[in-house]
């Protein structure tokens, strides 16, 4: 009887946090995933198998992290003591083999070119899901910096976007008095359908007792800061260049957190798994013939 062997292709994980771990072992499930970048002592991988510089052409997949580098062409690997460059990983993919990354910018893209690229944080799929993880861990700074309980607390979410309605969904389970801050008459009318009170973000003063921003573009300048309670706990959730002028706000007295991503600090295992299955996505969609 002839044996059909099923090829199953072959995959690296290289550099990062715990979410790439936690992204390689979620796709082992469909693919031949291999590791680089983690020193045993520093970070022990002993369910997947590591990479070395042998496997030239080898892989059919790369996958990068978050950020994509270090410094100049050198690989982000915060758990390995060996220096990893753009150069380097060219060398171990095959020659149409894809590079996946997050939050790829103009320089990583035209080191990389000759080999397609995806960047998987576009994807809307991922940026939804990646919303619970980011506003859990939100509440989660809020409990531990406020000296009160978030139940009966006025709290203002500055944009209703997928963050901005994550958050709103958990403070309502909390009992807080919330108001949205928002750009539009769309906004607020969603917000109104999801039960909390509105304004528009070129009026935020108010006794809040926390802040909640989601918006990434400077909205809490002098004169918004001005009219804030003194008191007032400020959490930043917006990537640069943010939308507090913390400068600013330091000078006021005012509290503040820039609480930058929080998924991979707060939920590795979570979202390492959404970024897995995004990747999925991507190659399954590549794959699928012309309608």
């Amino acid at each position: 009887m002839e044996i059909i062997m099923c090829y199953k292709s072959k995959m690296l994980v290289i550099g990062g946090d715990l979410r790439q771990i936690y992204c390689g072992r979620r796709l082992c499930d469909k693919y031949d995933v291999f590791v680089m970048g983690f020193d045993d002592e520093l970070l022990p991988v002993a369910d997947l198998r590591k990479a070395d510089f042998s496997m030239k052409s080898f892989f059919d997949f790369i996958i990068l992290p978050v950020p994509a580098l270090q410094s100049g062409e050198i690989i982000n690997t915060p758990f390995s003591k060996e220096k990893i460059t753009l150069s380097d990983l060219k060398l171990l993919v095959k020659p149409n083999g894809m590079i996946f990354g997050g939050r790829l910018d103009d320089k990583v893209l035209s080191l990389l070119k000759g080999n397609p690229i995806s960047d998987y944080m576009e994807r809307e799929e991922l940026n939804i899901l990646n919303a619970v993880p980011t506003a859990e861990g939100a509440v989660q700074i809020a409990m531990e910096e406020l000296p009160a309980t978030l139940n009966s607390q006025k709290v203002l979410v500055t944009g209703f976007g997928r963050i901005g309605k994550a958050l709103v969904n958990i403070l309502k389970g909390l009992g807080c008095d919330i108001t949205v801050g928002v750009h539009s008459s769309e906004s607020a009318a969603w917000a109104k359908l999801s039960g909390v009170k509105t304004r528009f973000c070129n009026d935020l003063g108010g006794d809040y007792g926390l802040i909640f921003n989601t918006v990434p573009s400077l909205i809490f300048d002098r004169s918004a800061l001005e009219l804030l309670n003194k008191d007032v706990l400020i959490i930043d959730l917006a990537s640069k260049p943010g939308g507090v002028d913390f400068d600013c706000a330091s000078s006021l007295g005012l509290r503040f957190v820039w609480a930058l991503g929080l998924p991979g600090k707060i939920a590795p295992i979570t979202s390492g798994e959404i970024i897995a299955d995004s990747i999925c996505g991507i190659i399954n969609e590549r794959s699928e013939p012309d309608a």
